[in-house]
């Protein structure tokens, strides 16, 4: 009986064993692993409680055993129930149920210190309630093979259930050759339920697996022995292909450019074994269109051979927007040249350290504005667009041109040495533009004033190049007609030298770093004080006097020259009350005027409200205007004159002679004087020169204008200009420009100069 019974025990242990080593292959299925632990310690409990139990029941060794053995089956019972709970998908946390069956176990133990036959009842029992439940969780909604599980289970319970039933101490051998039999045939049932429901489940994740990738945009190709044997549908389209067996070799597919990358790449794969290399790179199609792919070649084991597993995407969309970008970033839409950014990159390349020397010639077409007020914008783009194709055309290939704004062009000529062969360069692109471009049925003709650097004389990279190649264009632009200019190193200091007095000029103006000198006008004759001309000087702190020809330029080209005019009439109208509030007899004061001031529609009102803040009669203030002014400004200019003549604020017409202005603009302006400018006087007293002072002189009376001499130097000239009919004389020879001080005690001697004819001729600073 014995042997029969560790037969059939070791047998129920085999067949967990078996569960258990299901259990390492499929390890996403722990029910198998629950039962086959539960077949394990079954046997267990049977061997130590039935086939090897004691002889006597009251002895220690009998106790021992029989707990071990009770606590091996309940422990079977809980990991049978546990397995039957997780295939279900019941939830399942020991925490909670692990009590339930130690307080199971206590019960029988406790029993079996009462009376065993007690113990043995209860434990045939509960087995059978547990076998029972299992049973039901299985049956219900189950399939045919989880129901025949079931009906497993409920006959196992039957086993347990005679045990008691047939023997007081369930030792019948009817009960253990039935429950051999019962838990053989379940713990097959078991594995075949297990395998199944692990097969299905891998169907299920293959199934899902395939439609992903049959699905997926993603390319998949495997490819073995440099030819695809897979290829999902995404890669067929991309490649224009209709199944797998029509690819063949892969090299036709890939780019000339990267096909010994893709060796490397299949090579490196192949003897490593591992890892994954990604790459992005042009394609063919099949139709031999290109395509731009990005992917990720990585080593499979394929059909019981090394292959690579290729995932790809189609990136040609987005490379072509990319492509279109860098192209707009790099290119001027209107003329498709090469724009400032192309131009920098490629300077910074060309110049760096030990590159060969070239020429950087800015070109700058001369008064362009003019085409677009007169024509329109539209011929003014058909006229850059025609420029750039013709410059394009004749330059040769190694020239870069570009275009670096509105109309600015930009050519870099490789392989210049010298200024000569850069202004050679120069002339011929100014040659270029000789015959007239035909733009909306019209022949217009086009200068370019441009500006040449080379490398590396002039700069050792490409934004100092630049500058100074502008710097040289700035140049060309101030001579007559076409010019080209190369940089000198003079230039830049000069360039410098002006922006750094444009930057502090609005920050002097606030703190009035600026100062008036007066220089008199006397009668002519007697020379008597007739009044000022106030002249603006500006003496930095730390830096010394600047010269009105470098600051007052600087100051009409930032607009500065409004609020440093502004200045300069507070500092005239306050100097007026000082000198009234001396007891002096003071005389007008000219103040010269920028056309820019009028911009103000407001600016008389603001002059009359200035002087009479101070208390300053309205005559004794003088705005001088230039011809230019007057001309350029004429329906902003003609009606504030008007009204500064009304209030009594004298009006002259400066620098006379050096312009176009007309009889008729004369007669129109309400002016009280006409200053000749000093390029009449200077001549005197030729003949041909006096002639055109008398001239003038004849006009001024006619019109019952003053007439100012203005650079009066010598005596001769003095003689001259009085004896031709000018009403007034100013210049060195009579006074120099006089700080207030001086000027208010020459006003207490109004009818002496302050230098007489004694004063050497020279040129006013």
């Amino acid at each position: 009986m014995t042997g029969s019974l560790l037969i059939s025990t070791s047998l129920i242990a085999l067949l967990g064993v078996a569960l258990l080593v299901l259990a390492r292959l499929e390890p996403g299925h722990p029910h198998i692993s629950d039962w086959g632990w539960s077949h394990v310690l079954l046997a267990v409990g049977l061997t130590l409680g039935i086939a090897l139990v004691p002889a006597d029941p009251e002895s220690l060794h009998y106790k021992v055993q029989a707990t071990a053995a009770t606590a091996a089956i309940i422990a079977s019972l809980a990991l049978q129930l546990a397995g039957a709970a997780r295939y279900r998908g019941r939830a399942w946390r020991w925490r909670v149920n692990a009590p339930i069956f130690l307080t199971l176990l206590g019960f029988i133990l406790a029993l079996a210190l009462v009376q065993q036959r007690h113990a043995v009842v209860a434990a045939a029992l509960i087995l059978t309630g547990g076998a029972w439940l299992a049973a039901a969780w299985l049956w219900r909604d189950g399939a045919t093979g989880e129901r025949f599980v079931a009906a497993c289970f409920a006959a196992s319970g039957l086993v347990h259930l005679s045990g008691p039933l047939l023997d007081p101490l369930a030792r019948s051998p009817i009960t253990h050759i039935l429950g051999t039999y019962v838990q053989a045939v379940l713990a097959m049932a078991l594995i075949l339920l297990s395998v199944r429901r692990a097969h299905h489940e891998t169907q299920r994740v293959n199934s899902r697996l395939r439609q992903l990738y049959e699905q997926s945009m993603q390319g998949l190709l495997v490819v073995r022995d440099t030819r695809a044997v897979y290829a999902n549908p995404a890669a067929l389209a991309m490649f224009g292909f209709e199944q797998v067996e029509d690819i063949g070799p892969i090299g036709p597919m890939i780019a000339s450019s990267d096909i010994e990358g893709a060796r490397a790449r299949y090579a490196r794969l192949l003897e490593e074994r591992s890892g994954q290399i990604p790459w992005e790179g042009e394609r063919y199609r099949r139709d031999g269109s290109a395509i731009y792919l990005r992917g990720s070649s990585s080593y499979i084991e394929w059909e019981g051979g090394p292959a690579l597993l290729v995932l790809i995407l189609d990136d040609t969309e987005r490379q072509r927007a990319t492509e279109a970008l860098r192209r707009q970033a790099l290119h001027d839409e209107l003329t498709d040249l090469p724009n400032r950014h192309a131009a920098l990159a490629r300077l910074a390349e060309l110049t760096a350290p030990g590159s060969p020397g070239f020429a950087l010639l800015s070109a700058d077409l001369d008064r362009f504005q003019l085409v677009n007020e007169s024509l329109g914008h539209e011929t003014g783009d058909a006229l850059l667009q025609a420029i750039a194709a013709r410059l394009r055309e004749a330059l040769p290939p190694d020239a870069l041109l570009a275009r670096l704004g509105e109309d600015q062009f930009l050519l870099l000529q490789p392989g210049v040495e010298d200024d000569a062969a850069a202004l050679l360069v120069g002339q011929r692109l100014l040659a270029l533009m000789n015959l007239p471009f035909a733009v909306a049925h019209r022949a217009l003709y086009v200068h370019l004033s441009v500006g040449i650097a080379r490398f590396p004389a002039h700069g050792q990279n490409g934004a100092a190049l630049l500058r100074a190649a502008d710097i040289a264009m700035h140049q060309a632009k101030q001579q007559a007609g076409a010019a080209v200019v190369a940089f000198r190193p003079g230039m830049a200091a000069a360039a410098g030298g002006l922006l750094e007095i444009e930057q502090a000029l609005a920050s002097a103006i606030d703190r009035e770093e600026f100062q008036l000198d007066y220089q008199p006008k006397f009668e002519a004759g007697a020379h008597r004080l007739a009044g000022f001309e106030a002249l603006v000087r500006w003496q930095r702190p730390g830096r010394g006097r600047v010269s009105p020809a470098d600051f007052i330029p600087a100051a009409e080209r930032t607009g500065q020259i409004v609020p440093l005019g502004a200045l300069i009439l507070r500092q005239a109208a306050q100097q007026l009350r000082a000198w009234q509030q001396q007891g002096l007899a003071v005389m007008p004061v000219a103040v010269n005027v920028s056309p820019l001031q009028f911009e103000d529609t407001g600016f008389a009102d603001w002059v009359l409200d200035l002087v009479r803040a101070h208390g300053v009669d309205p005559a004794l203030i003088e705005v001088e205007i230039t011809e230019t002014a007057a001309m350029t400004h004429m329906d902003r200019v003609l009606p504030q004159l008007a009204r500064l003549r009304e209030a009594g604020v004298g009006v002259a017409f400066d620098d006379f002679g050096t312009g176009q202005s007309s009889l008729t603009l004369l007669r129109r302006l309400p002016i009280t004087t006409l200053k000749l400018d000093r390029s009449m006087v200077d001549p005197l007293p030729e003949p041909s020169a006096g002639a055109v002072v008398q001239a003038a002189c004849v006009v001024a009376e006619a019109l019952g204008l003053a007439i100012v001499a203005e650079g009066v130097e010598t005596e001769a000239q003095a003689a001259e200009v009085e004896r031709l009919g000018c009403t007034h004389l100013q210049g060195w020879l009579l006074s120099r420009p006089l700080p207030p001080d001086a000027a208010a005690k020459l006003l207490s001697e109004p009818s002496v100069h302050p230098s007489g004819s004694s004063h050497p001729a020279a040129t006013p600073g």
